[in-house]
């Protein structure tokens, strides 16, 4: 799991570094894991406009599928139980990014959920908190 301090470090690094070609936007991944993707994009035609941009979706192999079955249709139990807890804490998780100022979004019609904060100014401490993802 990353910390707060990580995830800031990684912001400043992005700040400081530079565009290897000329698209409009610079794109830093902050973070990644298997339900989340945290990213830092600027402009690079207007530096000073920053964006945070976090992804949740579903794992692509979210349940894995014990040897005794073989699909994920006969998937039943713990699994299940343990893909559900683990949704239900990634839709709090954008909940709460809603709630402190981020918009939500859709990407795609397979639910990669979208939430972003346009910045003038660097994030606060409490926004790095923020956006920690859930710990699983």
């Amino acid at each position: 799991m990353i910390s707060r301090l990580e995830l800031k470090k990684r912001w400043q690094q992005m700040l400081r570094g530079s565009p290897e070609t000329e698209e409009e936007e610079f794109i830093s991944i902050l973070f990644e894991n298997d339900w989340v993707r945290i990213l830092a994009v600027r402009d690079t035609g207007a530096p000073e406009q920053r964006r945070i941009e976090v992804e949740v979706s579903l794992p692509p192999e979210s349940i894995s599928i014990p040897p005794s079955h073989t699909s994920p249709d006969d998937l039943t139990g713990p699994e299940v139980r343990s893909f559900v807890q683990n949704l239900i804490k990634h839709l709090e998780y954008l909940l709460r990014l809603a709630d402190t100022g981020l918009t939500l979004g859709v990407m795609t019609r397979e639910g990669i959920y979208t939430a972003y904060l346009d910045l003038r100014d660097d994030p606060s401490d409490t926004m790095f908190d923020i956006l920690l993802p859930p710990a699983l």
